[in-house]
């Protein structure tokens, strides 16, 4: 008798710590979905940050506020960013294009280091790239002013 009350003991104890390892499961795993929901969020928002970002150098293209070059740039590494550079090398290529053949330029101090001929030199080079995409890199500007993310981002 003594051995029941023993074994039924036991099974009880084991029961409850199973049934409290079940609710600490339970537990972890509503932390881990509301942890999950809010970096969902984070990268959703963190998104449209990007596509508005996209969406106002094309504007400013469009309105001339900004050099081609440093509009594509930009963008370039946004689409990178959001993931869509296969896609939006094809879609806008000029844009890659026209970054691929200034990323040799130097920028900001490095620009400033450089000697008054060389920046005439670089400046040439660049005008002359932008001349040559400039109808491509319009056109894309003018697409890019209403961009969206294939998906989720609206």
């Amino acid at each position: 008798m003594l051995l029941l009350v023993t074994a039924v003991l036991i099974v009880l104890t084991l029961a409850g710590y199973a049934a409290y390892l079940l609710l600490q499961v339970k537990k972890q795993q509503r932390e881990q979905g509301e942890k999950l929901a809010e970096l969902d969020a984070f990268v959703l928002d963190q998104k449209e940050k990007r596509v508005a970002s996209i969406r106002i150098l094309a504007q400013g293209v469009l309105d001339d506020q900004l050099s081609h070059t440093e509009a594509a740039v930009r963008i370039t590494a946004l689409l990178d960013v959001l993931g869509q550079g296969a896609s939006a090398r094809k879609e806008h290529a000029a844009l890659y294009k026209l970054t691929d053949e200034t990323l040799h330029i130097p920028r900001m101090a490095d620009w400033q280091a450089l000697s008054k001929a060389d920046q005439k030199r670089l400046e040439k080079d660049r005008l002359s790239s932008e001349a040559k995409y400039k109808d491509f890199i319009l056109a894309s500007a003018q697409t890019l002013i209403s961009y969206q993310v294939s998906g989720d981002v609206k």
